[in-house]
């Protein structure tokens, strides 16, 4: 079983990491300097993955709505390629401000009163044990989404749904587009260079009926590079949420 590593946003947190396994036989490698790469990738060669994230929510100010971003940064280190249990890899760095490392030793940045700005994405790693010290400015840019205001403010299950992408997005591999209701969440992953993505009334039959729905679009991109013999990746999302979906039956 190889293991799929997803970034999306979940409602109104930062984001986070979804897990899958899977067979081989069901992947396809992701081509790193493609636009319309593979929606997924698998990290089954990584022995680090770090991740810079623009979160931007929107909240109704006046009458108009205003963005509200959140920029945070996450990493994780593999114990053997491609593992899911990570490693201690000593101080880990995103435009010089240090992440918290978790009990799991996936590392978070969370000091949001001293906010990242991911102008000028650069990695620091000390390194620990068979981890080296290492450093990386991200050469790619952010992906951006730049078709907010053509999301549906309503979603009827019996009918299901098509959001435009196709040039809204900017800079992306792939595309993650989730929409949640309650507690529950359907998403789907496409190249970035898809012109929209359908959910069917079979896809969103899992969702509850409710006014207080989300959707969110989540492109990414990816760069990789070999240090020391291991291969590491670095990837650049950004995510917008609309919130308050009206999700009817």
């Amino acid at each position: 079983m190889k293991s799929k590593f997803i970034p999306a946003i979940l409602t109104i947190s930062l984001a986070s990491f979804l897990f899958a396994g899977c067979d081989k036989e069901d992947e396809t490698p992701e081509n790193t300097n493609n636009n319309n790469a593979v929606n997924t990738f698998s990290y089954d060669d990584a022995f680090g993955v770090l991740v810079a994230v623009k979160s931007v929510s929107y909240t109704s100010v006046g009458g108009f709505e205003v963005p509200v971003e959140v920029n945070s940064g996450s990493a994780f280190f593999p114990t053997d390629a491609g593992a899911q249990t990570f490693s201690d890899a000593g101080t880990v760095s995103l435009e010089g401000k240090n992440l918290k490392r978790q009990s799991n030793n996936i590392y978070m940045y969370d000091d949001y009163l001293n906010p990242l700005t991911l102008s000028n994405i650069t990695w620091n790693v000390s390194g620990n044990g068979s981890i080296p010290a290492f450093s990386k400015t991200v050469s790619r840019p952010l992906p951006t989404f730049s078709g907010y205001s053509s999301l549906p403010v309503s979603i009827s299950k019996a009918t299901g749904v098509s959001i435009s992408l196709g040039s809204s997005v900017y800079a992306a591999d792939s595309v993650i587009v989730m929409i949640t209701s309650s507690n529950e969440a359907v998403l789907k992953s496409v190249a970035g260079g898809t012109g929209s993505v359908t959910f069917s009334s079979s896809d969103l039959s899992k969702l509850a009926a409710s006014n207080v729905g989300s959707i969110s679009i989540s492109p990414y991109n990816l760069s990789d590079e070999t240090i020391g013999g291991k291969k590491y990746y670095f990837v650049n999302e950004s995510s917008y949420v609309k919130m308050f979906i009206n999700i009817t039956e």
